[in-house]
């Protein structure tokens, strides 16, 4: 059963981590303070790292939501093809009244029900290929009793639910731009430790803005990680993930469809 409860507790405590961090950040600059190690100024070359930190952060979050965007879809699409297909073999019997559907309406089913848990927990994908060459393989076989374009329509669908599959395993395995992504982290680290060494007075107000500015950075480019993998619901620390729910319903109409045969 699909549940909403359990991506809240990951964003509550996504919003933690970043406090705890802030809150560190914020306990260093104390420290330097009393210790007068505050050794930077900041000038107009300071304004300028902030200025190429958030660009770096804007490509990536541009390039990151291409990829989300795209899964966004997916889901609906993939269950959009399972009920086609079952729609289709369950009508079988109106042209041909001796014709087994049963086996085959148990398959898509099981295989439903194998692709949602491998969405949900980043199962090994080649399983999951094998399972759907065991379903295309008896569609084919019941596709011979078809009229010529239903049996193109049933190859289309599930030519459709492999497409997604693999764009899905590839999203999950492709980082966008890893060189980019170490520059902002090497550029958020940077921008952090200058800050808290810089002389910026008054010392209640540096405070504030240093914990504003180092929140929204540390924040935003965890963020941006999180979105670079929109199907990370079996990743603990994953927060944003693409809603799964269209494929849970159908699993479930699809699962009393194979038992009402």
């Amino acid at each position: 059963m699909y549940s909403s409860a359990m991506p809240q507790l990951r964003r509550v405590w996504f919003f933690g981590r970043v406090c705890l961090v802030l809150l560190g950040i914020e306990a260093c600059r104390v420290l330097v303070h009393r210790q007068h190690w505050e050794v930077l100024t900041p000038n107009p070359l300071f304004s300028a790292l902030v200025a190429s930190e958030v660009f770096l952060l804007g490509f990536l979050l541009n390039g990151v939501l291409t990829d989300y965007k795209e899964g966004e879809k997916l889901p609906g699409e993939l269950a959009a093809a399972l009920e086609c297909i079952a729609l289709e073999v369950k009508g079988l019997p109106l042209l041909q009244p001796d014709a087994e559907v049963k086996g085959s309406l148990a398959l898509l089913a099981g295989f439903s029900g194998a692709l949602l848990a491998w969405m949900q927990e980043a199962g090994p994908t080649l399983a999951l290929l094998e399972r759907l060459n065991e379903l295309q393989l008896a569609i084919e076989q019941l596709g011979c009793l078809y009229p010529a374009p239903l049996q193109a329509r049933l190859l289309l669908e599930l030519a459709q639910i492999r497409r997604g599959v693999q764009r899905i395993d590839v999203i999950r395995s492709t980082t966008f731009v890893p060189s980019v992504y170490g520059m902002a982290y090497i550029g958020t680290g940077v921008l952090t430790i200058g800050l808290v060494f810089s002389r910026i007075e008054p010392f209640a107000e540096s405070l504030f803005f240093i914990g504003v500015i180092c929140f929204l950075l540390i924040k935003l480019l965890l963020l941006i990680t999180d979105l670079d993998n929109p199907f990370g619901a079996a990743q603990a620390l994953s927060v944003e993930n693409v809603s799964l729910r269209p494929v849970a319903d159908a699993v479930q109409r699809l699962q009393r469809v194979a038992e009402a045969g």
